[in-house]
């Protein structure tokens, strides 16, 4: 079976989270969370789609430890780039760099 075992959600879930990252008063009255939710958005939808064809037996994540470093890496990501740059004292990329450097850490301790 190709996929399904949460019928189909995902598009869904990416849709609708889009949607509210895309409404004017969200935009206008949480321009960050707006940001924020829309870099999640495609994030969510990768992370549930792999989890699905997976628990589908479509295909096989190898590494279960890997593939949830390498997740909430991704979802860690997508927030901290859509966080506003003044919210880093110390510099965004490099606490971003630094989250990547340690998520690749874990993954690799994982494998």
């Amino acid at each position: 079976m190709s996929g399904g075992h949460w019928q189909y959600v995902g598009y869904c879930i990416k849709d609708q989270i889009e949607g509210i990252a895309e409404d004017e008063s969200v935009l206008s009255r949480w321009p960050h969370t707006a940001a924020a939710l829309k870099a999640l958005s495609e994030v969510l939808y990768q992370i549930e789609h792999e989890m699905d064809w997976d628990l589908s037996s479509d295909s096989c994540i190898e590494d279960d430890a890997a593939f949830d470093a390498k997740s909430v890496g991704a979802l860690l990501d997508a927030v901290l780039k859509a966080a506003p740059d003044t919210w880093f004292p110390r510099g965004k990329w490099a606490t971003i760099q630094a989250v990547q450097g340690r998520v690749a850490k874990e993954g690799r301790e994982g494998a």
